[in-house]
């Protein structure tokens, strides 16, 4: 049999490896947001049991981080009058590691998925700031509750500072969980292409 003169040729593959980069970069963002929020809960976790291991030791009276409304004072000295040595060690071991590894790794996770969702949208720039000042206030608050505590004399304006701190603490957390949710719900849906 003679071969007919137009021969029907196979268009040639595509590249090895084409769009290969960007598949695994979003694959491994997911497994670091994911890895993120595991790590948050932990850490939070530990974080709380050791706040509510030193409630119990001071007869019922919360830490000051934990308080929404904030404190005065008088809280703050109550509170004092109730702590050992041993009880501010571990005061301190919140606020220098727990305390501070949660807000560090909650926002960084925060910003990782707000970055993957919202990319090339202005939302981004509005919505990146909150886990970014979530962190800040949240630490400052623990460095002025341990100066308060660690000053000879009680200073209200100190305290009245603190208080402020942790309130703010609360609100951007509802904030950041506010920006996540909101970077969720406004991702672009993707159309999918009819199958020829």
């Amino acid at each position: 049999m003679s071969s007919t003169p137009h021969e029907h040729r196979a268009s040639p593959p595509p590249p090895a490896g084409s769009g290969e980069p960007a598949k695994k970069k979003r694959g491994r963002n997911a497994l670091l947001i994911i890895a993120g929020v595991l790590l948050s809960t932990v850490l939070a976790a530990i974080n709380g049991l050791q706040l509510a291991s030193l409630e119990r030791a001071t007869e019922g009276l919360a830490m000051p981080d934990t308080r929404l409304t904030g404190y005065d004072a008088d809280y703050i000295a109550r509170v004092q009058e109730r702590m050992t040595d041993e009880l501010y060690e571990r005061y301190g071991a919140s606020h220098y590691l727990w305390d501070i590894l949660f807000p560090v790794v909650f926002a960084a996770t925060l910003i990782l998925l707000i970055s993957r969702i919202t990319r090339g949208r202005k939302i981004r720039w509005l919505l990146l700031p909150i886990p970014v000042i979530f962190v800040v206030i949240d630490i400052t608050e623990n460095l002025i509750l341990e100066a308060t505590f660690a000053a000879d004399v009680l200073d209200p304006g100190a305290v009245a500072a603190a208080s402020t701190f942790t309130v703010l603490k609360f609100i951007l957390f509802a904030a950041c969980l506010a920006a996540g949710l909101a970077a969720l719900l406004t991702r672009p849906k993707q159309v999918e292409l009819p199958i020829r």
